[in-house]
């Protein structure tokens, strides 16, 4: 007794177990009218084509290709052709009346990729493949964080916060390494996961697969063997990719949370959170989009509660997605400015970062020093911490070193002095680096 894709997996919790090659049209999971309309749009791109090279580019076995192009043969749709050489298999051509059929098929949905799966398989591996099932641990996390001065106290918050699995809202001056530290943040998880090609909704084709944000782990192509062979190998629908990470700041708006409709080339694609599921989804500078902070922060108050995301196709047609990803907000604005205490508590964690500590501030100094083959006196480092730092009221921000010693091996370079910094030199590049408010504020009233 023959299966479908959704009633295979029902029971499985591997995501491994969730991926075998459909061996009939029914355990593909899709209708078989879309399965036939996305054969004649791949036909429609060549003279003719053989079942190899169709079996690759709709990811699907060489069985189920002959099937489909007999049906459709059957419906005068498709011809055999063939070039009466031994070593030549059976290629498939479109007819006069197939053409027609595939160009108002491309008009009517203008998707030409692999062959989608199900939105139920789609929801059964995301779950599978929750960061809830990896656990980050103290060696781990300062190991993918190693290039970072990480004070004790942001370990201790960062590391319960990603096992958690629930949304993270890290704040702080411009400078403290908020952006720099999130976006490593995936680093943390070492197990790859299954990305579809796209999704099937109903009738219709959703694009997840995005090159731009989805690594593939290994891109080396099935050989056409390989493709045709039930045994070898998992379905070809799905990718084996490092965990996402999708970043977005100031450009964000409410549209890309939505299931967008590309008009020119008709195809529906992905919103930004269902391209991170089983990663990451960082919103970067909180407060400074063109959308309102209220109608960002509203958007995850049902994901959040629910895990649980709801869409909608650009034809109307509803569906939802499990909301699988860790949401990390950034923003150089306290949280309690931005969002209301009802909000707040979806939120698991709230993670300051703040200035650090002197000696990894000379830490840094030095490793920027030995990154730029420059040696830095033990005076030079007083004067910047005793003298400037101190007279100017300016924080021991990670983000100095390494723009202060570039700009002193700049100014080296230029005049071809000796390479060591000295304190006049970093007096030179301090005034260049900061901006004096005091001066600022006269300038104003006075042009103002």
């Amino acid at each position: 007794m023959m299966h479908s894709a959704s009633s295979v997996i029902a029971e499985s919790t591997n995501p491994n177990d969730l991926l075998p090659k459909p061996r009939t049209i029914e355990q593909t999971g899709i209708p078989s009218r879309l399965l036939e309309s996305l054969l004649l749009k791949h036909l429609s791109q060549a003279i003719d084509l053989d079942v190899p090279h169709l079996s690759q580019s709709m990811a699907l076995p060489g069985n189920l290709i002959d099937i489909l192009a007999q049906k459709l043969k059957a419906e005068a749709l498709v011809e055999v052709r063939s070039d009466l050489r031994i070593d030549k298999g059976i290629r498939y051509a479109l007819t006069k009346k197939g053409m027609l059929f595939s160009q108002h098929e491309l008009q009517r949905d203008g998707y030409l990729g692999p062959t989608p799966i199900p939105l139920s398989l789609y929801k059964k591996i995301v779950t599978s493949q929750s960061l809830n099932k990896e656990s980050v641990t103290p060696d781990s996390l300062k190991k993918g964080l190693s290039d970072l001065i990480l004070p004790e106290k942001l370990v201790g918050q960062l590391g319960p916060a990603l096992n958690s699995g629930r949304a993270i809202f890290i704040y702080g001056l411009p400078g403290t390494g908020k952006t720099y530290v999130s976006r490593r943040l995936v680093r943390m998880f070492n197990s790859n996961v299954y990305i579809p090609h796209s999704v099937c909704i109903g009738h219709q084709i959703l694009q997840v697969y995005d090159p731009i944000i989805h690594e593939k782990v290994n891109s080396t192509p099935a050989t056409s063997a390989q493709s045709l062979r039930l045994d070898n190998g998992h379905d070809e629908r799905l990718l084996l990719c490092k965990r996402p990470e999708v970043v977005v700041g100031g450009e964000l708006t409410d549209k890309m949370f939505e299931v967008s409709y590309d008009i020119t080339h008709k195809i529906n694609c992905a919103p930004l959170q269902m391209k991170a599921n089983n990663g990451i989804f960082l919103i970067d500078d909180l407060g400074r989009q063109r959308v309102s902070v209220d109608t960002i922060l509203n958007r995850w108050i049902v994901p959040l509660e629910e895990k649980i995301d709801y869409l909608s196709m650009a034809s109307g047609e509803h569906f939802d997605i499990p909301f699988e990803q860790v949401l990390v907000f950034s923003s150089n604005i306290h949280p309690a400015k931005l969002a209301d205490d009802a909000f707040l508590r979806r939120i698991g964690y709230k993670i300051e970062f703040e200035p650090i500590s002197i000696s990894d501030y000379q830490y840094l100094w030095q490793q920027q020093g030995l990154f730029h083959d420059l040696s830095i006196p033990s005076e030079s480092l007083k004067h910047v911490i005793d003298t400037l730092h101190k007279n100017h009221n300016i924080p021991l921000l990670p983000c100095y070193p390494r723009d202060l010693v570039t700009m002193c091996r700049n100014q080296i370079d230029f005049f071809q002095l000796e390479k060591h910094i000295t304190p006049s030199l970093i007096d030179s590049v301090w005034s260049s680096y900061f901006v004096d408010r005091a001066e600022h504020d006269v300038l104003g009233g006075t042009h103002g």
